[in-house]
């Protein structure tokens, strides 16, 4: 009778999840069609969301203005601010660039983290309407103000961009950062599974298949890995490649002796057989899944969540070009010298882009940005 109740709870969430997928919110207009999520790297930047805040200035301000100045002038930004105010400060502070500046002014407290908020389904057709896909609920919503305004950014989004954008709830828990996708596979952090079952979900089984249905790809969830989001330890960056952060390296490039402008590690860096092992089975993981993995030197943190990492990136293709906007860290020459040949060795131009401010935040430039649109 057990198994007869599971298999039947499992079919119906499976139905409602489908449904929920393909129909808006009471009162909204009909999801449009969608494809799969979007790849993280295939397609040239077209449409990107950044979110701002005055009092993230310090953490995203330097980051900012090396992305957004290297960007070209076929590149829409749109910013979403708490407030007009909030905009304009960030228009001058990045200077002048080439890529196009938008302000979607939401009117309610938010943070700085934008990819987070909303994964992005490619439309059904070239013309069609980007999907945002979001969670219910933010996690720490009912306690952190900014939190809960970020559970608005999608529909915000939409609002503001009818005719490019739907805003869309999943029928599970996520943060954006769990996924990372290429135009065949969805890698997931295996952190997400304990916010689903019971919850949302049945068995790890049923809930693979509901994020295979609901992105459209094949899905592999890790088993093992940092306790982070994806970016923060793996790139996927195509071919059936990805690469994946290695501490053993990181410690390699570590001077004798660091030196007082060496970036800040919360508690030392963490060279511990335990954390090596997480890295090491991510790396596994993918092989197994017939990609091929190239290790990237990586530094974490003691206080499991601040790394210094060359796998937070953002990648643009424009026909031929690969371009990888990479992190680098001031005090750590060595290892951005290494991670940056490592990019080149695999074909990439390398836009640096400064993220000395950001990495003690438990995030970087991947978790700054979220694409809306590729060509």
């Amino acid at each position: 009778m057990v198994r007869w109740q599971t298999f039947t709870g499992a079919v119906i969430g499976l139905a409602l999840g489908i449904a929920i997928l393909n129909l808006a919110d009471v009162g909204r207009r009909q999801a449009p069609p969608s494809g799969a999520i979007l790849s993280e790297c295939n397609g040239h930047f077209r449409e990107l969301v950044i979110q701002y805040e005055p009092s993230a200035r310090e953490i995203v301000s330097r980051p900012y203005a090396d992305f957004l100045g290297a960007l070209g002038d076929d590149v829409t930004i749109d910013v979403v601010c708490p407030n007009r105010a909030a905009y304009d400060e960030l228009v001058a502070f990045v200077g002048q660039v080439h890529c196009k500046l938008r302000p979607i002014v939401v009117n309610h407290p938010m943070t700085t983290w934008s990819r987070d908020r909303w994964v992005a389904l490619a439309p059904a057709s070239p013309d069609g309407i980007t999907t945002l896909l979001h969670q219910s609920e933010e996690a720490a919503a009912k306690i952190w103000p900014a939190r809960a305004g970020d559970e608005k950014v999608s529909a915000d989004i939409a609002k503001a961009l009818p005719s490019s954008a739907f805003a869309l709830r999943a029928p599970f828990y996520f943060d954006g950062g769990d996924f990372l996708a290429d135009d065949e596979t969805v890698f997931v952090a295996p952190h997400i599974l304990p916010r689903n079952i019971q919850c949302t979900e049945f068995s790890k089984e049923t809930f693979v298949r509901d994020i295979a249905v609901a992105l459209k790809r094949r899905v592999v969830l890790l088993d093992e890995a940092p306790d982070h989001h994806a970016a923060m330890f793996m790139a996927s960056i195509g071919n059936k490649t990805v690469l994946v952060g290695d501490p053993n390296l990181g410690r390699s490039l570590l001077p004798a002796s660091i030196p007082a402008d060496f970036p800040e590690l919360p508690g030392g860096p963490d060279f511990s057989a335990q954390t090596q092992h997480l890295f090491d089975a991510v790396a596994s993981q993918c092989a197994q899944a017939d990609y091929k993995v190239v290790r990237v030197p990586t530094i974490p943190a003691a206080d499991g969540r601040s790394y210094l990492t060359y796998e937070n990136v953002l990648i643009d293709r424009q026909v031929s070009q690969q371009i990888v906007y990479l992190p680098f860290y001031r005090g750590a020459a060595a290892l951005n010298d290494s991670a940056r040949k490592i990019w080149q060795g695999l074909g990439y131009e390398v836009r640096p882009v400064d993220c000395t401010s950001t990495y003690l935040h438990f995030g970087c430039l991947h978790c700054l940005v979220n694409v809306l649109k590729r060509s």
